[in-house]
């Protein structure tokens, strides 16, 4: 055999058993069940828990049609029912929640990607539903002008916002994204008097509407970074996803098509970056980071949407533990016992991890959260 032809060869097998090499690890567990949505629920995203009821929030999106959005809840024994209804964007006629929280407050922010509904053209928004009573009970527009709205967290007064891309058209590597930051005391109403019953009191307009400026020229646009994908040749286009804090005020960043998170050290107020860093190689069992959450250890767990698995990773080293993992698009039997199907964002709740999958390929029912038990596992010694 000449050389020439020994290289080929060799050149060929390592391309056959390469994916073997890449996903031999072993996922620790997998789902325990699946939460069945209702038939409406095509696409289950951002999720976060009610400080006050213990209920999970979950956003589904509007993504290809038109109409408003449904905000649903899943209560102690996972049972779903309807919490609040979202009106769609008066120009585009559809409402694309995806990162939602819990301010201070007791309102709850949403991130309206209208990006993803369907129009790049700076028209995804900032919303808030203003709580009475700790119901909800309207819908606020606090900003516009947000290109691709994501993952959103809140850490006391401060409410970050991932921009996921800058420039409304990619075309070329590298893309540019990055983290916008609002103090929750900008939205403040002029107040205005009211009669409740015989009584007349004053409340909080509605705020007026801020609006951004694009391409990073908005005061409140304060971190930005380059995605390249560059082992995949730049096939992931999707920049800043997913928003973590942990305890202390540092905030994290998923960079999804390098596979990637980002640390940020802040100042005291919560708006200048000090310094950042990844905390991972982009090496890890994972293809992507989509939505994240910190636990009380400071430990990340993160959904990966392209590798169909969820992850943890330790930012103290930057080790990467794949949880669970399936193929991607299962048949309905499989998702009704919990298999993922894109899984897009995690949450945190009594020693369970519950795993949005928003499905953005088929579309096909049952449309499911799944769950996974986290009793047992040690973190710690895993994450070493």
């Amino acid at each position: 055999m000449n050389l020439k032809l020994f290289r080929i060869l060799t050149l060929f097998v390592s391309f056959l058993f390469f994916p073997f090499f890449v996903h031999a690890v072993e996922p620790l567990t997998k789902p325990v069940k699946a939460i069945i949505l209702p038939d409406n629920a095509l696409h289950p995203d951002g999720m976060t828990v009610n400080p006050n009821t213990g209920e999970i929030i979950l956003a589904v999106p509007v993504i290809g049609g038109k109409g408003n959005a449904e905000l649903l809840k899943i209560d102690a024994e996972d049972n779903v029912s309807n919490y609040f209804e979202l009106p769609a964007h008066p120009e585009t006629g559809r409402v694309t929640p995806l990162g939602i929280s819990f301010g201070p407050d007791g309102h709850l922010y949403v991130a309206d990607s209208q990006c993803l509904g369907g129009n790049p053209n700076h028209k995804s928004r900032l919303l808030r539903v203003v709580h009475e009573a700790g119901k909800p009970v309207r819908t606020e527009i606090l900003v516009t002008g947000i290109t691709q709205a994501n993952g959103l967290e809140i850490f006391g007064n401060k409410i970050y916002v991932a921009e996921t891309q800058v420039d409304p058209m990619i075309v070329e590597m590298p893309m540019t994204s990055g983290v916008f930051c609002f103090d929750i005391s900008e939205f403040k109403g002029e107040l205005q008097a009211v009669r409740r019953g015989r009584y007349r009191t004053h409340v909080p307009g509605p705020p007026s509407v801020l609006h951004v400026l694009p391409y990073q020229k908005d005061p409140h646009f304060i971190f930005s970074f380059q995605t390249t994908d560059a082992d995949r040749n730049g096939q992931q286009k999707v920049g800043a996803n997913g928003i973590g804090l942990s305890k202390e005020g540092l905030l994290y960043v998923a960079n999804f098509g390098d596979k990637k998170i980002i640390e940020v050290k802040l100042t005291k107020d919560g708006k200048t970056i000090v310094s950042n860093r990844d905390i991972n190689d982009g090496k890890g069992p994972n293809e992507s980071v989509d939505g994240l959450k910190v636990c009380p250890k400071g430990y990340i767990f993160f959904a990966d949407y392209v590798g169909n698995a969820v992850c943890v990773t330790n930012p103290a080293n930057g080790k990467t533990v794949l949880i669970a993992k399936n193929p991607p698009n299962p048949n309905p039997e499989a998702k009704k016992t919990g298999a993922f199907d894109r899984c897009s964002e995690v949450c945190l709740r009594d020693g369970k991890l519950y795993v949005a999958n928003i499905d953005l390929e088929d579309n096909n029912a049952p449309h499911t959260i799944s769950v996974i038990d986290l009793t047992g596992i040690d973190f710690d010694a895993l994450l070493k």
